[in-house]
């Protein structure tokens, strides 16, 4: 007996699926054109990396979308797990086993997991510079198109 065949709302539609065209997504939009306040409970180095990165051209509209702010949020708020970790660690870094035998902090596996998680989101938002080129994001800090396009000129004008 053959195989009965779906009915046509539940099969797979391949290469049949119309293109809904080009998406434009909405500009970064704050109140007065300030970036988005920083946790007051983070640390307050986990704080200035937060307006660090509010200042940097990664947080340009036309890098940075509206619907990235919960996922930059989560990085930082990592960040600060991170930090308060290192610190309990720091602290303690032998504690007592079942058996009262002495074995590396539980802090020490928690500190691997965010740091591997943290990891994970910097890639995504492009925060190192391999992951950048990737992401196909590229800046020349200070200087402008513009002023390398009148540098150009003035150099061939002295030839």
């Amino acid at each position: 007996m053959p195989a009965q065949k779906k009915p046509a709302e539940r099969r797979q539609r391949g290469g049949r699926t119309p293109d809904v065209g080009t998406v434009s997504a909405l500009p970064v939009r704050t109140a007065a054109g300030l970036a988005p306040s920083a946790d007051l409970t983070w640390p307050d180095d986990v704080q200035a990396e937060w307006v660090e990165f509010w200042s940097s051209p990664l947080a340009n509209p036309s890098v940075l979308k509206p619907t990235d702010v919960p996922a930059l949020r989560r990085l930082f708020d990592l960040r600060a797990r991170l930090v308060d970790a290192q610190r309990r660690f720091n602290e303690a870094p032998v504690a007592e086993g079942s058996m009262g035998q002495p074995v590396m902090s539980p802090w020490a596996q928690e500190i691997h997991r965010l740091e591997s998680a943290i990891s994970k989101l910097e890639d995504k938002f492009g925060l190192t510079p391999m992951a950048r080129l990737r992401l196909g994001v590229t800046f020349e800090e200070g200087v402008s198109l513009a002023s390398r396009n009148q540098a150009l000129l003035q150099q061939l004008g002295q030839r």
